[in-house]
């Protein structure tokens, strides 16, 4: 019996690997297109290659509807929009440009 205890502590020794810190982001630029989202007053900023959306917070929110850059930071603390990755928006230009469809 002490014989499998003692495998049991080494096995749980052994196979404990040290977890990498993750990478903290602190900008974010993006080009995209602005739409509403399901939930009332959010805006979502969908990226012009379809492969991230972005739920965004502006002072000055744009027009849903329209292309803009933007750069911001990851939001902190809770949302009610349940779409998205959260930014604030710490500046945004209209590139002129409509959404497709």
């Amino acid at each position: 019996m002490k014989c499998l205890a003692g495998l049991a502590v080494i096995a749980l020794t052994t196979s404990a690997t040290p977890q990498k810190p993750k990478a903290e982001v602190r900008e974010v630029k993006a080009i995209g297109c602005v739409r509403k989202a399901v939930e009332g007053g959010c805006l979502l900023l969908r990226t012009l290659d379809g492969k991230t959306t972005y739920v965004i917070f502006a002072a000055t929110p744009p027009e849903p509807g329209i292309v803009i850059m933007i750069e911001g930071k990851p939001h902190t603390g809770p949302t009610a929009c349940m779409q998205g990755i959260p930014i604030d928006v710490t500046d945004w230009e209209e590139t002129g440009e409509k959404c497709s469809r």
